[in-house]
């Protein structure tokens, strides 16, 4: 008993105080615009491919409209397993699911202009960023704070703004020239 204890103890240490962390990732929750392919085993006129509808709903063969909106994939999946159940003796569904985009907004404090990119992933719109601050545009706290999820639309300044001696320095030294080059010439 003593060496079973003695086993979680050294376990738990090496989860909350060593090099390991335990992360437990929560599951895609669906939303308006992700893309949806939902197959029905051996059944091919029942297969349908679109988009969650901004009322959260999809249309589906056989079943007609179908709320997906909030419900996690593998719930999704097992709703629609019930329900094809109704219709079909024991139907084998398959979900497949295209994530919503990320739209980055950069824009270049240099140049004045901005550039909109779409992300498939977390990791590509991370990359978008450059490692810059960014900002949900929906909200004002930093994306930070919350993390960044599909279907956000972030934006990032992708350059410093320009320093004015930067920008303008052989106008300010062509116009000294000028100065007192008119200045030696009256006097």
């Amino acid at each position: 008993m003593k060496k079973l204890i003695s086993f979680f103890l050294i376990i738990l240490h090496s989860l909350v105080i060593g090099n390991w962390t335990l992360v437990i990732a929560s599951e895609y929750t669906l939303a308006p615009n992700d893309k949806l392919d939902v197959r029905i085993i051996n059944r091919k006129e029942l297969d349908t491919s679109q988009s969650i509808a901004p009322d959260g709903t999809i249309s589906i063969p056989l079943l007609g409209r179908v709320t997906a909106s909030g419900q996690t994939l593998s719930a999704f999946n097992r709703q629609l397993i019930l329900d094809f159940g109704k219709y079909i003796e024991r139907p084998q569904v398959v979900v497949y699911l295209t994530p919503r985009p990320i739209y980055v907004i950069q824009h270049d404090l240099k140049k004045n202009t901005w550039e909109v990119k779409e992300a498939r992933s977390i990791e590509e719109a991370l990359a978008f960023t450059g490692g810059g601050t960014y900002k949900n545009v929906g909200t004002p706290m930093p994306i930070g704070v919350r993390g960044l999820q599909h279907g956000d639309i972030i934006s990032v300044d992708v350059s410093e703004k320009p320093d004015f001696w930067e920008t303008n320095w052989y106008k300010v030294l062509t116009g000294t020239a000028v100065a007192v080059g008119i200045y030696a010439t009256l006097k």
